[in-house]
């Protein structure tokens, strides 16, 4: 896996693409000492799963920094994207991760600047399926191979990752997946957990209270809660009798209702806040150049479905969509309220039966660019 430089908030600004990254025959090595000012040190996590597999690439800080917003990126080395989340304690982390290329192109925006001020958990995990053909004992650098800028309340941060980790195919035991993976759900809930080389004898561990860990199939096993618990980012420790192990990091990964009108979003991993609200202001919108629109991701984290409506404040125009239990939308405002205007100054009313995750992106499909942000709520 190769990283890009990337300067913030533009995929169309990528102008150097790094050596490195695709099969090697050893780790990263290198760094160590003094974090320089204006840098913070990522650790990336080693892992090994099997051709055919999934993998779950986790980096941490080594220290906290707080982040305001940034962007990153990674040559995908022929991977398939699964989905992308982010971690901030406050949970009001948003992003994007933009699939064009094989590249995938990551934004963030934190509007409480907590975001990388954690040291327990990733601040970023990236999940992705590994070809078949892909030759057993290929070994992939999962390391920062060059400079991802993000913003702090005091300046520009460079990330450095001095030890990366590397990914080995190997072993007989891959994740995929948690279902759900994020929300509140009570005592009784029925957890599947799902991936690849699953055994009779395979042990699965949580922080959670679990009760009847059992094995459906080689590709799942299933647990029940035993109280109430909040899945987001729950570590799932899953160990094959051979001992190849793995830990997947919960997420939430909504299913589309419907899929988005325009083309770079088509090409979007919406990557979710896991603060929930009823009710949003989108606006007073900018000016916008040529071909810029506004829009609008949600999606239910609830048990039940939810109504989500939006209202054009200018003209009272109104839509509503369902969205189950787990799903999710993404598309352009003006799409969503069936083809109304936006233009500069317009606002837009979010409400809906019950908290759901949201955020907004600015974007432009022909210089491939996104900008996430937060809705005032």
């Amino acid at each position: 896996m190769k990283l890009l430089a990337l300067s913030v908030l533009s995929v169309s600004t990528i102008t150097t693409l790094l050596a490195g990254g695709g099969p090697t025959t050893g780790g990263g090595g290198g760094g160590g000492g003094t974090t320089p000012p204006g840098t913070a040190e990522v650790r990336t996590l080693s892992e090994r799963v099997p051709a055919g597999g999934t993998v779950q690439v986790k980096h941490l800080f080594t220290q906290p920094v707080p982040i305001t917003s940034g962007g990153t990126g990674f040559l995908l080395d022929g991977f398939t994207v699964d989905g992308v989340s982010l971690f901030s304690p406050l949970g009001d982390t948003a992003g994007a991760a933009v699939i064009q290329n094989q590249m995938l192109c990551i934004y963030a925006v934190s509007p409480a600047s907590d975001f990388g001020t954690n040291l327990d958990y990733p601040f970023l995990t990236v999940t992705m399926d590994i070809p078949a053909s892909t030759p057993a004992g290929s070994i992939f650098s999962l390391g920062l191979l060059g400079n991802s800028i993000f913003q702090t309340p005091t300046g520009s941060l460079t990330l450095t990752d001095p030890k990366p980790g590397t990914l080995t195919i190997a072993g007989s035991l891959s994740v995929n997946g948690v279902f759900p993976g994020g929300g509140t759900w009570p005592a009784g809930t029925v957890i599947s957990v799902r991936g690849k080389g699953f055994q009779p004898g395979t042990r699965l561990s949580a922080k959670m209270k679990v009760a009847n860990i059992v094995y459906v199939s080689p590709g799942e096993m299933r647990f029940t809660l035993q109280e109430s618990a909040v899945l987001d980012t729950q570590p799932i420790q899953v160990v094959n009798p051979d001992g190849s192990q793995v830990t997947f990091y919960s997420y939430l990964r909504g299913v589309p209702v419907q899929p988005p009108s325009r083309v770079l979003l088509q090409k979007t991993e919406p990557i979710f806040p896991t603060l929930t609200h009823a009710l949003a202001t989108v606006g007073p919108l900018p000016s916008m150049g040529v071909g810029d629109y506004v829009a609008l991701a949600v999606q239910n984290p609830n048990t039940g479905p939810v109504v989500v409506t939006l209202q054009l404040q200018s003209t009272g125009k109104t839509a509503s969509v369902l969205l189950p239990s787990g799903g999710r939308i993404l598309d352009d405002v003006s799409a969503l309220l069936g083809g109304a205007t936006i233009g500069s100054g317009d606002v837009i009313t979010v409400t809906a039966t019950a908290g759901v995750e949201m955020f907004g992106l600015y974007a432009n499909d022909s210089g491939s660019k996104v900008t996430p942000f937060v809705p005032a709520f």
